[in-house]
């Protein structure tokens, strides 16, 4: 007589065997996307929210200045570094590095990208935390008055000003 095998228990280990890897990629597929909101909310004007909160991710626009900036607590800092890096590689602006440097003080990586310089001019700055950190990347989208001039000429080592101690915090 043949004994057939349920159904739950040939899809069980494939569910457990594929959980880790759909776990570790939803927080870079969600900064991916959330990138991708704020470089066309700000560039293309799309409608994206003030305030939108992810599991893994957060979206804060602000109208003045314009800026649109995702924060990103879980993942893996480099898995999740290279996918913001990726929506920016999308844009028909062609972001690129800047050729001044920015001491990454707490962070792993503290870059900024700039667009090719043609009409409008966007930054985009991102912070990379090291591993075991809480928070995993920050990356902001600006659109700025003039082209800065740390796009296309090294400035020396940068460092960011920090807000004062008691004051808002930016």
């Amino acid at each position: 007589m043949r004994r057939l095998i349920p159904t739950a228990l040939l899809i069980a280990p494939l569910v457990v065997l594929t959980w880790p890897a759909v776990a570790v990629g939803a927080p870079t597929e969600e900064a991916r996307s959330a990138v991708g909101a704020c470089l066309s909310a700000v560039i293309d004007g799309a409608p994206v929210a003030d305030q939108i909160e992810g599991e893994d991710v957060e979206i804060r626009r602000r109208a003045e200045p314009a800026t649109c900036t995702v924060t990103v607590t879980g993942g893996e800092p480099v898995a999740v570094r290279a996918a913001v890096l990726e929506a920016l590689a999308k844009r028909r602006e062609r972001f690129s590095p800047a050729k001044t440097k920015w001491d990454p003080g707490k962070f792993a990586s503290r870059e900024t990208f700039c667009n090719m310089p043609a009409g409008r001019s966007f930054n985009v700055l991102v912070s990379t935390a090291k591993p075991g950190e809480p928070l995993v990347l920050t990356a902001t989208v600006l659109e700025t008055k003039a082209r800065d001039v740390r796009c296309d000429r090294d400035e020396g080592l940068q460092t960011p000003a920090l807000p004062e101690e008691g004051g808002s915090g930016g």
